[in-house]
C-alpha cells in the first residue's frame, strides 16, 4: 500500500509543477523539455472527483506511433495525481513541443510492464533509483494518439 503525501509536499509539487508548464508554453518547448536524459511532454488529464483539467510535466519514450510514460513521480512512495485520474478516465491530451494531440491511456502489467520499465531504466539510470527507493510497483503507460 502507498502512503499519502502531506499537504504541504502537494503544494510544493504543485508550485513546480505550474512553473515548468509555464516554461514549457512560454518556449513553445524548447526551454526545460528534457529531464533524466529523456524528452518531456505535458500531460493533461481529468480530475477523478473535479473533472477538472490538470497539466503534468513527464517524461516519455516514443513506441512507434505511441508514447511510453511512467508514474515513477520520481521515487515517491505514491501514485502522481495524474496517473490516478487516468486510471479513472483513461483519456489525455498530450503536448510535444507544438504539437497537441487528444490520446487513450493504457495502464500496462504484467511482463509488458516490466519489460517497457526495463526500456525507462536504459534511457536513464533515474529509473533504477525510482524504483529501489519505493515499495510500490511504478505503473508504466502506453498513450495511443486518438483514432489511431
Amino acid at each position: 500500500m502507498t502512503t499519502k503525501p502531506s499537504k504541504t509536499l502537494l503544494k510544493v509539487i504543485h508550485i513546480a509543477n505550474t512553473i515548468h508548464v509555464g516554461l514549457l508554453h512560454m518556449s513553445g518547448g524548447k526551454f526545460a523539455n528534457k529531464a533524466a536524459n529523456l524528452p518531456i511532454m505535458l500531460i493533461t488529464t481529468f480530475g477523478r472527483k473535479s473533472g477538472k483539467p490538470h497539466t503534468n510535466p513527464v517524461v516519455f519514450l516514443e513506441a512507434g506511433q505511441n508514447y511510453l510514460v511512467s508514474a515513477s513521480g520520481g521515487g515517491v512512495d505514491w501514485h502522481p495525481g495524474w496517473y490516478l485520474n487516468l486510471k479513472h478516465r483513461p483519456e489525455a491530451k498530450i503536448e510535444i513541443g507544438d504539437k497537441t494531440f487528444n490520446v487513450q491511456a493504457e495502464i500496462l502489467t504484467g511482463e509488458e510492464r516490466n519489460r517497457t520499465y526495463e526500456q525507462f531504466k536504459a534511457a536513464s539510470d533515474n529509473f533504477l533509483k525510482y524504483e529501489k527507493g519505493t515499495s510500490r510497483e511504478i505503473p508504466v503507460i502506453r498513450l495511443t494518439p486518438a483514432g489511431e
